[in-house]
């Protein structure tokens, strides 16, 4: 990703509302768009043309539970086309992790190397149990088996978090728990400072103020958990970090709250 130049501008996409929240509003999929000097890299992918377009085969029944609109205007690359953007401008994609609405955006982007962890990578190609099943989708990851990089060692430090620089504004923080190789990725916005996606290391923003999230998103969270102690503890983790004065501001991929404050202010 160094090739890309120095980050100019951070805009915040939602690439996938559903509905299925119970007595809340309905949820975003939280993509952050990095624009470099020679092209741009999405943190995350949302939902794409083809799993809109083909949701039964592509997300599976269990997905469809949770009320996806399915509009094909949430789409990155829709959404890049409206801004002047070509899907050829998108050269890299960085993952929090490989579920199905997080990744399944890439293959709108054919010429994207994708980022993950390669404990990531490994889960989401190896295993075969029927949770493995449910959030890890083959079609979404044959369109990226020839090019996905997948990072082992995390030899940096940012906020007190080991961490992978990927670009020099734009770092990698193991944070399993959600999956085994989920990871929240740092990026220095030029306009607000450092901000850090948490993907779904939470699901809530009480979660990191040491409020009660609720009952139902807390059920949600630990349901969908690969390890739940890991989950909480991380939880733990970057609750401390948001008390820090100086701290990253801290967002999830699905609270609607966060993502309409990030994406107002980047206007």
């Amino acid at each position: 990703m160094r090739a890309l130049g120095s980050l100019r501008r951070v805009r915040h996409l939602n690439c996938g509302t559903f509905r299925a929240r119970l007595g809340g509003p309905a949820l975003v999929s939280h993509v952050v768009v990095c624009e470099f000097e020679h092209g741009l890299a999405l943190i995350d992918s949302g939902l794409g043309t083809d799993d809109v377009a083909h949701a039964n085969s592509r997300l599976g029944v269990g997905f469809r539970l949770l009320l996806p609109t399915l509009d094909p205007a949430e789409a990155a690359v829709t959404q890049l086309d409206a801004m002047g953007f070509s899907a050829a401008d998108v050269a890299h994609i960085v993952l929090t992790h490989m579920d199905l609405d997080h990744l399944g955006g890439a293959a709108d982007f054919p010429s994207a190397t994708v980022h993950t962890s390669a404990v990531e990578q490994s889960s989401a190609t190896t295993r075969t149990d029927a949770a493995a099943k449910v959030r890890y989708r083959a079609p979404q990851l044959r369109a990226v088996k020839n090019r996905t990089s997948g990072y082992s060692d995390f030899p940096d430090e940012l906020f007190g978090f080991a961490g992978h620089m990927v670009h020099d504004s734009v770092c990698a923080i193991p944070m399993p728990g959600h999956t085994a190789g989920h990871c929240a990725i740092a990026i220095d916005d030029p306009q607000r400072g450092w901000l850090l996606h948490a993907g779904d290391a939470f699901h809530h923003r009480r979660a990191i103020t040491g409020q009660s999230s609720g009952r139902s998103i807390s059920m949600v969270e630990t349901a969908l958990a690969d390890d739940r102690r890991q989950l909480r503890e991380n939880q733990r983790r970057l609750a401390d970090l948001a008390a820090r004065t100086a701290g990253p501001q801290i967002f999830c991929a699905h609270d609607p709250v966060q993502f309409r404050a990030l994406a107002d202010s980047a206007r």
